[in-house]
């Protein structure tokens, strides 16, 4: 907590980042079990997926998988207009409140309500959440999936160990420990669900609500809670 006040770029704090991704890891496991196997962030699974309803000719599968790959899409686009016009450390605060409403409301909902509706929503809340948060320390990351920290980890280990450059231990600890976030948070989730089922999202809301809150914080405590251009 105390290493995330006393950065200079709170946003970029590895806590932060870890915690975030834990969400995101969170979150993805849940609405691939209880919403139809498909994931809110992978969109390369859900690529697959869509193929795999299309030969199948399952239609509210492909719909599912289709609309969620769009929804990612549009809350990527939706960030850059948002910083476009809010050129300021406080605007990341905004961004973490479309996941929360989603999460929120999504809890509420039976079984009964199609995956189409619900997993696109979802996905759009995250790819705002990810656009908003992406790098840590300086470096760029993802925080709602993990091929990319994985492929980077061990890159930045294999450079660090067999080329020498310890430049890459930085880079290594942080990818790897991202890695390990989104593992953890799609483990909890998994076993959670088995408790609470549909509810078990709204645990990702006290997570995220958290998490923002010590965000808006440390703004605070930088004398960054402002409009003031970056």
């Amino acid at each position: 907590m105390r290493d995330i006040f006393n950065s200079a770029k709170p946003a970029e704090s590895r806590q932060l980042a870890c915690a975030l991704t834990f969400c995101g890891g969170f979150i993805d496991a849940y609405t691939y079990i209880q919403r139809g196997h498909t994931l809110s962030a992978g969109q390369t699974g859900n690529v697959i997926f869509f193929s795999s309803a299309l030969a199948d000719h399952n239609i509210p599968g492909m719909i599912n998988r289709a609309s969620t790959f769009i929804a990612f899409t549009l809350g990527l686009l939706l960030v850059g207009l948002f910083h476009k016009y809010v050129k300021s450390h406080y605007w990341r605060v905004f961004c973490l409140f479309p996941i929360l409403i989603i999460c929120v409301v999504v809890g509420f909902l039976p079984k009964s309500v199609p995956n189409y509706y619900i997993v696109p929503a979802i996905a759009f809340g995250l790819a705002v959440q990810n656009a908003s948060f992406s790098k840590i320390e300086g470096m760029g990351y993802n925080n709602v999936f993990t091929t990319g920290n994985l492929k980077k980890s061990v890159v930045a280990w294999s450079a660090f160990f067999f080329g020498a450059d310890k430049s890459q231990h930085t880079a290594a600890v942080n990818y790897m420990m991202l890695t390990i976030s989104f593992m953890v948070g799609a483990i909890v989730s998994a076993l959670l669900q088995k408790i609470w089922v549909l509810k078990t999202i709204w645990i990702a809301v006290v997570l995220l609500a958290a998490i923002n809150f010590i965000y808006l914080l440390a703004l605070k405590s930088n004398n960054k809670l402002n409009f003031k251009n970056e």
